[in-house]
């Protein structure tokens, strides 16, 4: 349903290559069953199918908010989450949130899998950006994960918002997790910063490619993606590319 292929490059680095059209029905019918969660909470109670169609109501008012950069980075976060959540991430954040004011998560995503806690970054790239690559856009949430880890870029306590997300009712709430982000918080005002190097991250690139909508080279992007990381510094790390050619199957799903 996601036209995936996983790339286990060594033991603690896993590229997940995948590749989405025009949506399937397999896949409509796992977004049908997954939106209301993802949008507010695995505890946030379906009373009616009109639950979900209001959902998807506030999903598209959202987008229809947006610049072209902010929609196509909605929906490849959206899908990220969808597929994360299909290999069984649990995820500890409302997507509700993403791009309003008031409580924001401060990273993309913070899942928890097998008792370890992982953080997620997205950066996607416009049809008609020329030199988009998957190793840029891959680089680019590498960097920003680091710069909010590390505390280069202080302006938002990236910790207090995963907090406040961790804490939500609709979130299936984890004491341990909740612990961890309230001590990490406490840390990052006193600047007491972490490294990167102790951290599980999962940062993803999605690339819109329009009419010339084509699936990732493995072999090729393989190759990139090894020498990539060997620059890097983590504990574990999940790298995610998506080929997509553009987010109207995805509206189109939110119309119907």
């Amino acid at each position: 349903m996601f036209g995936r292929y996983k790339i286990n490059l060594s033991e603690n680095i896993t590229l997940h290559c995948l590749n989405i059209d025009e949506y399937s029905d397999r896949l409509k019918q796992y977004i049908e069953g997954n939106i209301h969660f993802i949008w507010n909470g695995d505890n946030e109670e379906i009373e009616s199918t009109d639950d979900i169609r209001i959902t998807k109501i506030e999903l598209k008012n959202l987008i229809n908010k947006k610049t072209p950069e902010q929609k196509i980075g909605i929906v490849s976060e959206f899908i990220c989450h969808l597929y994360l959540r299909a290999n069984k991430y649990e995820q500890h954040f409302l997507f509700r949130n993403l791009e309003e004011k008031g409580m924001k998560k401060g990273f993309d995503g913070l899942y928890l899998k097998n008792n370890d806690y992982y953080i997620y970054e997205s950066k996607s790239s416009l049809e008609t950006t020329a030199k988009a690559s998957h190793n840029g856009n891959i680089g680019e949430a590498y960097n920003d994960l680091k710069k909010k880890i590390e505390g280069t870029n202080t302006t938002n306590d990236p910790w207090r918002n995963a907090y406040n997300h961790s804490c939500h009712r609709s979130i299936n709430y984890n004491i341990s997790i909740s612990d961890t982000l309230k001590k990490l918080s406490k840390d990052y005002v006193q600047k007491k910063f972490s490294k990167i190097e102790t951290y599980n991250i999962i940062p993803s690139s999605t690339l819109y490619l329009g009419s010339k909508y084509s699936k990732i080279l493995n072999s090729d992007l393989k190759l990139k993606i090894e020498l990539l990381t060997k620059k890097y510094k983590f504990k574990n790390i999940n790298v995610i590319c998506i080929n997509k050619s553009s987010i109207k199957y995805f509206i189109d799903y939110l119309d119907e």
